[in-house]
């Protein structure tokens, strides 16, 4: 027994939106991913020495930040092809995982950018 969602007709224009809103916010996470990578090596390349003698903290910090960029763009690109079939099939539910590793990668780097901001001498 079928429903009567299943009958009814595909409107092409709400479609289409849907998918570029899709584009939309994949765009967004990739942007962020490479603003992420692009101050990670910023940070490498212009922080000067560590605050911590024998603990390469800088460096830490930047690696971090270009792995947390890396994790973002990756999460981005997964959730856009799963949003898309999932916008085909008529079957789109929010996200919920990808964005709890987001909110916690951003939140633990910014968390070690803190650290890192009251360990550097002035």
């Amino acid at each position: 027994m079928s429903s009567e969602a299943d009958h009814r007709p595909v409107d092409a224009d709400s479609r289409a939106r849907t998918h570029l809103a899709n584009e939309r916010t994949f765009l967004a996470w990739f942007r962020t991913g490479l603003t992420m990578i692009a101050f990670g090596v910023a940070g490498a390349q212009f922080l000067g020495g560590d605050a911590v003698p024998g603990t390469p903290l800088t460096r830490i910090l930047a690696t971090v930040l270009v792995l947390s960029g890396v994790a973002l763009t990756s999460i981005g690109g997964v959730r856009y092809f799963r949003a898309r079939d999932r916008i085909d099939m008529a079957d789109f539910r929010p996200a919920s995982s990808s964005v709890l590793v987001a909110a916690s990668v951003a939140t633990v780097t910014g968390l070690l950018a803190a650290i890192l901001v009251w360990l550097l001498r002035p």
